[in-house]
């Protein structure tokens, strides 16, 4: 099938059925806690029996695995060279929640061409349509385009930073390009990190003043996470898991508008266009 008709039949598969919500979590720097918050929120939207699948977005350095403590031998690559299907290496992690990983440090899949791209993204369209009410993206840090790609084209963009000016800088980076350049309206930020609930309100109203004056974004509040040294133990014995997080983190999520209305163009439409614009 040709590139075009690819395309088509993308298109003509959208209008059809169901779409899950899309959800990206996504940076400006590494190290502010996206990985550790994807793992999470899926966790929560599971226990509130919500079907989960995680896909691992950073195409050239995966760490979902990492994080979970799992050593997964199948993955995307597997699927490209045509040595497994996609069901085959979507990994269940716990009831309601699966993960498929990208594999770790192959950077051809960062580059594929654009065959292989729509031939890829429909075959995981049919896997999240059929089978989960929200996928969450796990995307890689900074404003690479791929990067930029996932955050244009999902129903909610969250925004990790940390009170770090650096952090701040580069979240305000990401949101001023995938507003610019594809006309993303809504952003929801969570801050990290903080001291305080004080601190991730004056962190999120900095962010707010340079959005506001520079560019046509809204951000959205959803709260902050306070720092905890035990956090640090709990990733490193690769148990991504904390009480006190948790608790916070289920707050942050009450101000996620989950049951909002779907936009008329659908995700994988948009994902394409925006991937093949590269």
């Amino acid at each position: 099938m040709k590139v075009d008709q690819q395309i088509t039949h993308l298109k003509e598969a959208s209008k059809e059925g169901r779409e899950p919500k899309y959800l990206a979590l996504t940076s400006g720097k590494g190290g502010v806690g996206k990985t550790l918050f994807s793992i999470n929120i899926s966790d929560l939207l599971a226990k509130q029996g919500k079907r989960v699948l995680i896909i691992d977005g950073d195409f050239g350095l995966s760490n979902i695995h990492l994080m979970l403590g799992i050593a997964p031998d199948k993955n995307l690559v597997n699927v490209i060279k045509g040595e497994m299907t996609l069901e085959e290496i979507v990994i269940k992690i716990k009831d309601n929640v699966s993960f498929i990983s990208s594999g770790s440090g192959v950077r051809e899949l960062a580059n594929m061409p654009e065959r292989q791209i729509l031939s890829l993204i429909s075959r995981i369209k049919e896997i999240a349509e059929s089978d989960y009410d929200i996928v969450v993206f796990d995307t890689p840090p900074g404003i690479h385009e791929d990067t930029i790609a996932i955050v244009s084209a999902v129903d909610l963009p969250i925004v990790i930073t940390t009170p770090e000016p650096t952090a701040v800088a580069d979240a305000y980076a990401l949101i001023k390009i995938a507003n610019k350049q594809n006309g993303v309206k809504d952003f929801y930020v969570l801050v990290n990190k903080v001291s305080s609930r004080e601190e991730g309100r004056k962190v999120y109203e900095s962010l707010n003043i340079l959005c506001h004056k520079f560019t046509e974004a809204k951000i959205h509040f959803m709260g902050s996470i306070r720092y905890n040294k035990n956090i640090i133990r709990n990733i490193v014995n690769q148990k991504p898991f904390n009480e006190d997080m948790v608790k916070e983190l289920e707050v942050a999520l009450g101000n996620l508008p989950i049951k909002y209305e779907m936009r008329q163009e659908g995700f994988w439409n948009k994902l394409i266009s925006l991937l093949l614009r590269r």
